[in-house]
């Protein structure tokens, strides 16, 4: 009522549709370095078991896009399927062949200054609905850049309004239909740019990516380059006076615009002021932690 007290609640059942439980945008280019009809939206059906009857689904903000009667109208388990802008423009830019469903309707399109969009299922309920930017902690190099915005670890089903759960795609364009993430497969501890297995910070060597630590009189800088495609391993700065007892060093290690290679790569910089670091000597490492 007016004064905020509840005068009568009524609990529903959580029944969620077979789409909302296992349909994910997983990968979207909203300004493409071309033509600007290359636009896409890639959905991924992340069920191991479970193909999903696409009649019904549609983008109801952001774009417009209804899957009934379209192209694709089923998705099989780990499958993809593409809507997108322009499929002559598309087609130039990645090729024939790929999975897509449709035009975008209505002369709609994807804002270059970052929208909501919103995916429902048949029953007008919500699959999906995030609001993305093209200014930080929004990845600002998939403003015009060149790469994709992909969805990192797509099958555990992150928060995508959540900007930390989205990044670059590995390589310029990205990969509409297809993964560009890459599993890690070598030892986990062994020295991590020379276990000879390119997917955590080997790819970055190439491109002078051995972590380094450079130090002026007000600030420490530290950096690394990191392959992008890396989704399963999560980078922390840690910091030791006696090389025995580690701390985290996010406190103190301010994250500063990262630079991307364009080769699979981005160089990541972290900054300290020098005054919140310990006074006596010290040392800093990269730690690498495997997602679960």
């Amino acid at each position: 009522n007016a004064a905020g007290t509840i005068v009568a609640q009524t609990t529903s059942p959580a029944a969620p549709s077979d789409a909302q439980l296992h349909l994910v945008v997983s990968e979207f280019m909203y300004h493409p370095s071309g033509d600007p009809g290359a636009e896409f939206i890639e959905l991924l059906n992340i069920s191991s078991s479970t193909t999903l009857d696409l009649t019904g689904v549609r983008f109801s903000s952001g774009v417009d896009f209804d899957f009934t009667g379209s192209a694709v109208t089923s998705l099989a388990p780990g499958d993809r399927v593409l809507v997108v802008r322009n499929q002559t423009a598309f087609e130039a830019a990645y090729g024939t062949g790929l999975p897509v469903a449709g035009e975008f309707a209505n002369l709609t399109n994807l804002n270059n200054d970052g929208e909501r969009i919103k995916l429902d299922d048949a029953t007008n309920s919500t699959i999906k609905e995030f609001t993305y930017n093209d200014k930080a902690p929004w990845p600002e190099v998939a403003d015009g850049l060149g790469p994709s915005l992909v969805l990192v670890n797509p099958t555990a089903n992150p928060d995508p309004d959540l900007a930390a759960s989205w990044r670059p795609s590995a390589l310029p364009g990205g990969a509409p239909g297809a993964a560009d993430a890459v599993a890690f497969s070598g030892d986990p501890n062994a020295d991590l740019d020379r276990n000879g297995v390119s997917d955590l910070i080997d790819h970055g060597l190439a491109d002078g990516g051995e972590p380094t630590l450079s130090l002026t009189d007000t600030t420490a800088t530290f950096e690394f380059v990191r392959d992008l495609a890396a989704d399963d391993v999560t980078p922390q700065i840690m910091i030791s006076t006696d090389l025995s007892t580690w701390t985290d060093g996010s406190a103190v290690f301010t994250p500063l615009a990262p630079e991307y290679l364009g080769t699979g790569g981005q160089r990541m910089r972290f900054q300290a002021t020098r005054s919140a670091l310990p006074q006596s000597r010290f040392f800093v490492r990269l730690r690498m932690t495997l997602v679960p």
